[in-house]
């Protein structure tokens, strides 16, 4: 069960440590209920100091430990070190996150060994500013009709934008 002084002796473990403090499994869910209750006892009482005092508290845990989570990630990226003490939502965000980095540092490494990344051909259907490819070389600017080849996976996020089309035979 959540109580004020559990929300306090959370945030301060995770102002201490490098490591994530170890939660209940349905830590958010009983945060939720134990505001849920404070409010509505402070509707009754008139007072809302500690209300607002452990909502501020619960967002300062929050934000620790997203901090944490995400070099955690890069650790984890690099040395396959699982972070311990995560609960279902926050490793959810930690596999979704990890996930990316992997797919930026696959693209980054063929871009650094030189392996050719693919091309296609698009036709832009708006004013484009330059911008820079996944094969990080510049591209643009782009006026509207323009016709131009770019990395795929560019192209690819160009048409799902509406930005471009693909021209047949690039």
């Amino acid at each position: 069960m959540i109580t004020y002084e559990t929300l306090r002796k959370i945030e301060r473990d995770e102002r201490v440590s490098n490591k994530l403090a170890q939660l209940p499994e349905r830590f958010l869910f009983e945060v939720q209920d134990y505001l849920r209750k404070k409010e509505a006892m402070s509707r009754e009482k008139g007072d809302r100091w500690e209300l607002q005092t452990a909502k501020q508290r619960f967002e300062n845990i929050m934000q620790l430990r997203e901090r944490k989570i995400i070099n955690f990630t890069l650790s984890f990226v690099r040395s396959g070190a699982m972070p311990e003490n995560m609960v279902p939502e926050e490793r959810e965000m930690f596999d979704s996150i990890a996930k990316r980095v992997k797919e930026f540092q696959d693209k980054r490494e063929k871009a650094m060994t030189g392996e050719k990344a693919s091309f296609k051909t698009v036709a832009f259907l708006q004013q484009l500013p330059q911008f820079v490819g996944i094969d990080m070389g510049y591209y643009g600017p782009y006026q509207q009709g323009d016709i131009a080849t770019v990395p795929a996976d560019n192209a690819m996020v160009l048409v799902e934008k509406g930005a471009a089309e693909l021209v047949e035979g690039g």
